[in-house]
């Protein structure tokens, strides 16, 4: 589960939003320092978080090609780059190049209504 944080370029313990930042059936994107590595996208439904490594598993490249923006009209993640539709909820692709693989999925912990990474 370390290479996650490596391969994310967000490190462990780092705050990563509050909770009270994120809007129902809705994504962000978040990167660490070095903005060339991937970042994560954190997604909110049902009162619930979900939090994936920003990486297509199809091609290794981000899904957002605008930065932040990885969300399609239905709330499926979108890869911008090949059009592969993950769900946001469980990380599956249902559409796309590389449909029935997974998005990684990135631990969190949450504490004093803040999300940080681990």
């Amino acid at each position: 589960m370390e290479d996650v944080y490596i391969e994310s370029g967000i490190k462990k313990n780092t705050k990563l939003c509050e909770i009270k930042d994120l809007k129902e059936d809705k994504a962000i994107i978040k990167k660490g320092a070095d903005k060339y590595l991937p970042g994560i996208i954190i997604y909110k439904s049902n009162n619930s978080i979900y939090i994936w490594l920003n990486n297509c598993p199809h091609a290794n490249l981000t899904l957002d090609i605008i930065e932040g923006r990885v969300q399609a009209k239905n709330n499926d993640l979108l890869c911008a780059n090949h059009g592969a539709r993950f769900n946001p909820t469980t990380g599956e692709c249902i559409k796309g190049p590389c449909k029935n693989t997974f998005l990684k999925s990135f631990p969190y912990k949450i504490k004093n209504n803040c999300i940080l990474a681990g």
